[in-house]
């Protein structure tokens, strides 16, 4: 179950719609036009992988923006989102992140391995690359930004009896970055020691990008105000760096610390790059389309891997024919359709829909145990 080139949950879904005024006061239809993006790019990944047809140029790129960009999304989306404000606020929200991202998570784990689930949790705690490793990693950074927040909460709490406002607010930040920067550096001393539990390797990996996410929520009204000029000049700035690194070198080679920080800084541009173009798309259906699979990636992503080889007989093909490419296509196709027929059927049933991708629909859990 090697997936880690794959996804990130929605929240909340949108049935596909020709008005843009669907996501107005709501959610917006750019952020989960990026969503449908990435996950598109995911399944064109695992086809690769799946069927061995990975290539420096085309899969370098894939796998350099597929998930640091579901991530970044996920931690926009926290940065612009409700703030904890107190302790049972802290446990009423990481409470419904844990329904969402780890009710999946372990029961894929059961539904992959009915004769050994036990013995298969424990092997996918110390390994998450033997399961769904996004939702809990994505647990892991959402729950390190609430309890910083808990913590920022109860500072300002605490210091505004004793001081004016603006003092009490930098005991607020103080707090927050002081308990924030706390988890990172337990999260790196996990991996300096060897320890492989919830695999921190994964979580120091992601974490800027959840930051520099949930940084960009917070300043978004700072980051709209930019002049337009300095945009559209960051994103094709972003895609051509991203294009030239690809092709003069290999970007999954991470074997020292300076080839990881060029991974990341290509996975920087490719995520700013993205997200601009997409911004910049003007509203039609594919923007439309783009924005209908965003409101399904954790269904999407939870599915489709395992029907990326449903025609492969065998045979080896290389990317760079018309052949491969024609084979890549139809996969690509194919796989798609089965996925598109299990998620239609499953998600009639409230119980599946929970069970297998974290969701429900408000008060229908309520509804059922009140029988």
């Amino acid at each position: 179950m090697k997936n880690r080139k794959a996804d990130w949950p929605p929240e909340s879904e949108k049935l596909m719609s020709g008005k843009t005024e669907a996501y107005k006061g709501t959610r917006s239809q750019t952020i989960d036009a990026i969503k449908g993006a990435a996950i598109l790019l995911v399944m064109a990944g695992h086809v690769l992988v799946w069927n061995h047809m990975e290539d420096g140029y085309v899969y370098d790129v894939i796998k350099v923006i597929q998930m640091p960009l579901f991530i970044m999304v996920s931690g926009y989306l926290c940065g612009i989102g409700r703030t904890v404000q107190g302790l049972s606020d802290y446990g009423r929200i990481l409470g419904k992140r844990a329904l969402a991202y780890l009710t999946p998570f372990f029961f894929w784990i059961i539904l992959l391995h009915p004769r050994h689930p036990f013995s298969s949790v424990i092997q996918v705690l110390f390994d998450l690359d033997e399961g769904l490793w996004f939702l809990m990693t994505l647990f892991l950074l959402t729950a390190m930004i609430y309890t910083a927040q808990l913590a920022e909460s109860g500072a300002r709490k605490w210091r505004s009896k004793k001081a004016d406002a603006d003092t009490s607010e930098g005991y607020a930040k103080a707090a927050f970055w002081l308990v924030y920067l706390a988890l990172a550096a337990f999260v790196v001393l996990e991996t300096l020691l060897g320890w492989e539990f919830l695999s921190p390797g994964l979580t120091r990996l992601y974490l800027p990008f959840y930051l520099i996410g949930y940084l960009a929520g917070k300043r978004k009204e700072w980051l709209r105000e930019l002049p337009e000029t300095v945009k559209r000049l960051a994103c094709a700035a972003s895609l051509l760096g991203l294009i030239l690194m690809a092709a003069v070198w290999d970007l999954q080679d991470v074997s020292t610390l300076f080839l990881l920080g060029r991974q990341l800084f290509a996975s920087l541009l490719g995520c700013l790059g993205v997200s601009l173009l997409l911004k910049y798309l003007k509203d039609g259906r594919l923007k439309r389309f783009l924005a209908f699979l965003g409101g399904y990636t954790l269904e999407i992503y939870v599915l489709h891997f395992h029907f990326a080889t449903v025609l492969n007989q065998g045979k080896a093909y290389s990317l760079y024919t018309w052949e491969g490419l024609c084979f890549a296509a139809a996969s690509f196709v194919v796989m798609s359709v089965i996925t598109a027929v299990i998620i239609i059927v499953t998600k009639k049933f409230w119980l599946l829909d929970f069970l297998l991708y974290g969701k429900w629909k408000k008060g229908a859990l309520k509804k059922r145990a009140d029988r």
